[in-house]
């Protein structure tokens, strides 16, 4: 759709659009006449929502978008919370039940007056008590609790200013901003009863916030107490169980004591290796001075004797040697040291012998060997004794090594125990504190502060009649455009030139105005002579120069205006002094300026094997025949007949629907012509006779005719 079939479609329909949001805005105009006027009140608390929200190990919770948003919202539905509402509205109730008389700054006297209709004088009397909120307000609490069906129940269920329902209504709570400040806001029509309201939801959110707040620091208070007693016991047990564990396995510092059996360990290993090797050098040595000792005179003798005296050394020494590490008497030690030092002696006498005036083969003096080897003899069983006390010292250190390497697992086990109790007693420890703390700063100071007190509206609202009206306009004339554009979409009649050629694919040789609806305006005698000449003109192509011109008329349902558009085809072709004839019924026949050939439609006309009706036509001498076919649903077509005339023209009414039906049957009626085939519109509207002929002489007023240009 162009703009200008728009504009064309609006005007067309401008009372349709126009006239019912005008009816519209003066009923909202009438009915609002005595609509209430409101007055409004507002107060800003500072909610600071922060406080508090530390966690209690000192830490400080993060303060996100969400959760800021999060704690708004808790705050919002605090205020808009039933028991809020309820607590202010029953303060409320009862300052006006104190009251003896209407005072303009707390109730109007019209607001007074419905109280009073509400409440018998007796129960009013029952209530209050003057000059006693406190009184008062207790009693109105006692009897709206114990008596269920009360009238005070009935005032907070469904009275203007008392209802908790209405009150929840013409409250408004936001948060200004993104600041910590909290807006709410209440309208009624009452500004004594507005004021009023607001300063009893602000103190009753307060109150309960803090209410709130210091039992959630109680509760956490008890909390941390329970828990701390919990962690103390378990540190005292996990403290237990480590000294007992350390006691009974005699650990003085488990990590020092290892430390000591590690290094006494590697000390042993080194010396035990010095002592190998000492002993194998020593034993190198006793070897190759006995190797020299073979080839002595009489040594066999002296060797062995010095060899038995030595072993008895050996056995005084080890003797002395037990006796020491048993701590035995002295006098024995001393008598075996005398044997060992008379053995000895003996021994020398031996060797004085045995190397006496004689040396080895190496040239050493067989004195001075015999003295090393008895030395070599003498420290090499020291360092066996010695290898074996060290051997019996790794076993020990073995020993230790093994029975202590398992308790470190446990003992680290009990360590991380009392670790994990003591920071976990520690940590409810703080956060006790912290609670304690917390509990002293709500003690001290509240996080609630009104920033701007509610204040008496003194001024009503403006008035939102003017918005309702335009409102109401401006809303029923969008539902009117919406439906004259709606109408236009759903329409199903054929109505354009466009649309006819779309739906029977054929070409619109001309169209007529519907005259139902010309102004005055119009010329009509111009607009009408042009119509006819561009129908004549649209099939004047397909008539021959010469001989006879046969033009067949049909529609495929009654009453679309053949005769009609037949009788404006006359007056063109009288206007031009050509000779006619009009073939049709008899009662259309009657009505034709012209020479007429009537038939029956029962008649044999449209019988395929009957040549009288070309016959007929043969003996015509009229240049023009003016042929109209009887309803087409009514009677069989003879398509022999028709397909001898030089051009068909289907009359077709603009304001009818095309339906399935008319499509299917005008198809199977085109596979049979042969002749060229055309549509005369009929009953087209104006504007849309523009689209065909051009524009509609009329007269036109300046303004009008400007606007017709720019929308060309």
């Amino acid at each position: 759709m162009s703009i200008k079939h728009l504009i064309r479609l609006l005007w067309k329909n401008k009372f349709r659009i126009l006239i019912p949001p005008i009816l519209v805005g003066l009923g909202v105009f009438f009915l609002t006449q005595n609509m209430p006027r409101e007055y409004e009140s507002k107060t800003i608390i500072f909610t600071d929502p922060n406080t508090n929200r530390g966690a209690t190990d000192g830490g400080v919770i993060r303060m996100d978008f969400y959760t800021s948003n999060n704690l708004f919202d808790n705050l919002t539905l605090l205020v808009k919370s039933r028991e809020t509402i309820e607590d202010a509205v029953l303060r409320l109730l009862a300052i006006h039940l104190s009251l003896s008389e209407a005072v303009p700054s707390i109730i109007q006297k019209e607001s007074y007056r419905d109280l009073q209709n509400h409440i018998d004088p007796n129960l009013w009397k029952e209530l209050s008590v003057p000059g006693n909120l406190e009184q008062t307000l207790a009693r109105v609490r006692a009897h709206y609790q114990n008596i269920p069906d009360s009238p005070i129940e009935y005032i907070l269920r469904e009275h203007e200013h008392y209802s908790i329902r209405k009150v929840l209504e013409r409250l408004y709570v936001g948060r200004k901003s993104s600041s910590d400040m909290m807006e709410i806001s209440y309208r009624t029509n009452d500004p004594g009863i507005c004021f009023h309201t607001l300063r009893l939801i602000s103190e009753a959110f307060m109150e309960r916030y803090s209410g709130m707040k210091e039992m959630e620091n109680t509760n956490s208070i008890s909390y941390f107490q329970n828990q701390l007693t919990i962690a103390q016991d378990k540190l005292r047990e996990a403290e237990g169980n480590l000294k007992s564990f350390m006691t009974q396995n005699r650990i003085l510092n488990y990590y020092e004591q290892g430390k000591y059996l590690d290094i006494a360990k590697l000390e042993h290993e080194q010396d035990e290796e010095r002592s190998k090797r000492l002993l194998s050098g020593t034993r190198s040595n006793l070897d190759e001075i006995q190797e020299m000792f073979k080839n002595f005179d009489k040594r066999q003798v002296i060797i062995q004797k010095i060899s038995s005296l030595q072993d008895k050394i050996v056995v005084r020494d080890m003797e002395i040697q037990g006796l020491l590490s048993q701590n035995s008497s002295a006098p024995k030690i001393e008598r075996l040291t005398a044997e060992i030092t008379n053995l000895k002696s003996q021994i020398e006498e031996a060797s004085k012998e045995l190397f006496q005036n004689s040396n080895t083969l190496q040239g050493i003096q067989r004195e001075t060997l015999l003295e090393e080897w008895l030395r070599l003899k003498i420290l090499f069983e020291q360092q066996k004794q010695s290898l074996d006390v060290m051997q019996n010292r790794k076993a020990y250190l073995s020993g230790k090594i093994e029975e202590f390497a398992p308790l470190g697992a446990e003992l680290k086990k009990l360590e991380r125990d009392v670790s994990v109790n003591e920071e976990q007693y520690l940590s409810i420890l703080h956060g006790l504190n912290m609670a304690y703390l917390q509990k002293y700063d709500l003690e001290m100071s509240s996080s609630q502060k009104l920033i701007d007190e509610p204040y008496y509206p003194k001024t009503p609202l403006p008035s939102k009649r003017m918005l309702f009206i335009l409102g109401g306009t401006l809303a029923t004339g969008f539902l009117g455009f919406s439906l004259v554009i709606l109408s236009f979409f759903l329409d199903r009649t054929i109505k354009s030139a466009p649309q006819a050629e779309k739906l029977t694919g054929l070409k619109v040789s001309g169209a007529w105005i519907d005259e139902t609806v010309l102004s005055k305006a119009v010329k009509k005698d111009i607009l009408f002579n042009r119509l006819r000449k561009q129908f004549y003109n649209n099939i004047g192509k397909h008539l021959p120069q010469q001989g006879k011109k046969i033009i067949l008329f049909y529609s495929l349902k009654q009453g679309e205006g053949k005769t009609f558009l037949i009788q404006k085809l006359v007056e063109e072709l009288m206007d031009q002094n050509r000779n006619m004839a009009y073939w049709g019924k008899p009662g259309d026949a009657a009505l034709m300026p012209c020479d007429t050939l009537t038939y029956n439609h029962q008649m044999t006309i449209y019988d395929q094997e009957d040549r009288y009706w070309e016959d007929r036509i043969a003996q015509t001498e009229k240049e023009f025949i003016l042929w109209e076919l009887p309803n087409i649903e009514e009677v069989p077509l003879n398509y022999t007949l028709i397909n001898q005339a030089n051009v068909l023209v289907m009359v077709l009414d603009a304001e009818r629907n095309w339906n399935s039906s008319d499509t299917r049957f005008h198809e199977s009626l085109k596979e049979m012509i042969e002749i060229p085939h055309v549509v005369w519109l009929n009953n087209l509207k104006d504007d849309e006779l523009e689209d065909v002929n051009g524009e509609i002489p009329r007269k036109r007023s300046f303004v009008r005719s400007k606007i017709k240009k720019i929308l060309s």
